[in-house]
């Protein structure tokens, strides 16, 4: 969460807490009805006092961060889920008045939901361009692509090589990821190539899980990613530094509490140096991705930093670190024939 100072000092850690539980809450349940009292209730304050509270903390009014969630996810599975209508993912995604959300779409994205899907997003998009990135769009750029498939060493999967641009070739496997209990420290503004914020964060949560024996080699150190950069402003860009931990862990202070589901991830393994990250991602979710028979489902992405690496990756420089890059996928469904949506 944001450290805003206008909250008494002693009592920010237990502020952001209760705050950073209602925020995981409202994002796991997004697609149901949520009202302050009972989102309040989450996060153990009155309605009164927790509306302005949440304002303080994450600089929104809770039915504003809400409506901004609801409609930004809508406008990723437009275009990452071409096989549902219009109408079927407004409602998924909590707005259940087509005409609401006909209009709610138009005022914050500038064109018809329809017309976002069937290109529209293009001219909103500002820097990388993530929807293609992971909305399974357009031919991937010279350099990038699967070279070779080729089955595992134990034959029970596919291996893909791919091209990674200037980066070396790296291979992308399916594999099933459990579901994680994590602790983490949440950031939430600009974040894409400012190391000051993810050494903050890490470093944060580093300092509490290491004295309590939490990281191992097995750990899960990870960077999650809750926002689409292409569509949510950048002082809104939420990112979290995680741990997987016990699942009696609570939450402490900064220190927040969530469950990650598991499920089938794509994951390549990368040799990188901070300017890296943008052509690494683009090879596994441009290059890879949509020629793999796999699309991204609906859990969050994330990088994943391995404790102990082994073998080859020991012998990464001070410039660079070995990094998992993870996007979750489900096989790729065929898209019926759309008959407009009626948005």
């Amino acid at each position: 969460m944001t450290d805003d100072r206008r909250l008494p000092n002693p009592h920010r850690p237990v502020y952001a807490e209760r705050v950073n539980a209602a925020v995981d809450y409202i994002e796991r349940h997004l697609s149901e009805d949520l009202s302050l009292e009972q989102v309040a209730a989450v996060a153990h304050f009155s309605p009164f006092h927790f509306h302005r509270i949440f304002g303080l903390l994450v600089g929104e009014t809770l039915s504003r961060f809400i409506h901004r969630l609801r409609m930004e996810r809508a406008a990723t599975w437009l275009v990452q889920q071409p096989d549902r209508t219009v109408t079927e993912i407004a409602s998924a995604c909590g707005i259940h008045s087509p005409s609401s959300f006909a209009r709610s779409f138009r005022e914050m994205f500038g064109v018809s939901a329809t017309a976002w899907r069937d290109g529209g997003y293009r001219s909103y998009e500002s820097g990388e361009s993530v929807l293609d990135l992971l909305g399974n769009i357009g031919s991937p750029a010279a350099g990038y692509g699967i070279k070779r498939t080729l089955p595992s060493a134990d034959r029970n999967r596919l291996v893909w090589e791919i091209g990674c641009g200037d980066l070396p070739e790296t291979t992308v496997a399916i594999m099933d990821v459990p579901d994680l209990e994590v602790a983490y420290v949440r950031h939430i503004g600009p974040y894409q190539g400012a190391v000051a914020v993810f050494a903050d964060i890490f470093g944060r949560l580093m300092s509490w899980a290491m004295p309590r024996g939490l990281v191992h080699e097995q750990s899960w150190v990870m960077a999650v990613y809750h926002d689409n950069p292409s569509i949510t402003e950048e002082e809104k860009l939420r990112v979290s530094a995680c741990v997987d931990v016990p699942a009696e862990t609570g939450a402490d202070g900064e220190i927040g509490r969530m469950l990650l589901p598991g499920g089938p991830c794509a994951i390549a393994r990368f040799e990188l140096g901070t300017q890296d990250y943008p052509q690494a991602w683009f090879a596994v979710a441009g290059g890879w991705l949509p020629d793999s028979g796999y699309e991204p489902d609906d859990r969050l992405p994330f990088e994943r930093y391995p404790v102990a690496a082994t073998g080859d990756d020991a012998t990464t420089s001070a410039a660079t670190e070995v990094v998992d890059i993870c996007i979750p996928v489900r096989p790729l469904r065929t898209a019926p024939p759309r008959s407009g949506g009626g948005l």
